[in-house]
């Protein structure tokens, strides 16, 4: 009989209770996607990797993956239809509804077309050549922010569905400056179509990076399991796995600037 209850108490506790609540949502991995550069396109990237790479070490399914504007995977995470992002900057907003955990840095330089004569914020405020493009949804540096406002207050402010949305009219110069990451517009500023048509540019040299974080729904998360989540990032960052997967799809010098 002692036996007995030895081998039953041995049970009760290896039990996921007892171990501690499993980091995995109930209803499984429903995960959002943004265009992105070398983070996602085409079912590819170091955020696919990433977020694959998690669910194993944590033992959780991926039911739903799936790439959506930055403005629309938000609004999912927040009504609980995706319980899971990527590359997405902390706000106070944003922070309400779900836990954003940092994994790089990054500063968005200004792309500007080589006929625009503009070179000073001011005269990018004034200059009638200028129509700037913005993805919905985007976050930059307050500074950045602020001078965004300035343009749209000016009619200047052009809306773009997605970064290939925001490339292509650059490239047909329905817009002529935007705001973008080094990661994201490398490969596609090296292309042969582009060579001297868009220049890039640095007039915010004290704005701080901004944060690109792994995004957990409140509503499908836990405290206890988002900070599981969190302490297998950090692992990840320490043990070089992170960087061994940003090295697949970005330069050597983008990942070092990536660098937490």
């Amino acid at each position: 009989m002692k036996g007995l209850w030895a081998a039953l108490l041995g049970g009760i506790l290896a039990t996921p209770a007892a171990q501690g609540e499993t980091a995995c949502p109930a209803a499984g991995l429903k995960v959002g996607y943004y265009l992105l550069g070398g983070a996602y396109e085409e079912g590819r990237g170091y955020d696919v990797d990433l977020v694959h790479e998690l669910a194993r070490r944590l033992g959780c399914k991926i039911v739903q993956e799936e790439a959506y504007p930055r403005i629309r995977v938000l609004k999912m995470v927040e009504h609980g239809q995706l319980n899971l992002a990527t590359s997405t900057i902390p706000t106070a907003d944003r922070q309400k509804y779900a836990w954003i955990y940092p994994y790089f840095y990054s500063k968005n330089m200004i792309l500007l077309s080589s006929h625009v004569n503009a070179r000073t914020l001011d005269q990018l405020l004034t200059d009638p050549a200028v129509k700037w493009g913005l993805v919905r949804g985007y976050r930059h540096s307050p500074e950045q922010d602020a001078f965004l406002e300035q343009l749209a207050k000016r009619g200047k402010v052009v809306m773009a569905n997605d970064e290939r949305d925001l490339y292509a009219m650059l490239s047909q110069r329905i817009i002529t400056a935007a705001f973008a990451l080094p990661l994201s517009y490398d490969r596609w500023l090296n292309s042969p179509a582009l060579s001297g048509q868009v220049e890039v540019v640095d007039l915010f040299p004290t704005s701080e990076r901004v944060a690109g974080g792994l995004v957990l729904a409140h509503s499908d998360f836990s405290q206890q399991q988002a900070e599981q989540w969190q302490a297998q990032l950090q692992q990840m960052i320490k043990d070089g796995s992170l960087r061994k997967i940003l090295g697949k799809y970005l330069s050597p010098d983008s990942v070092a600037r990536m660098q937490p």
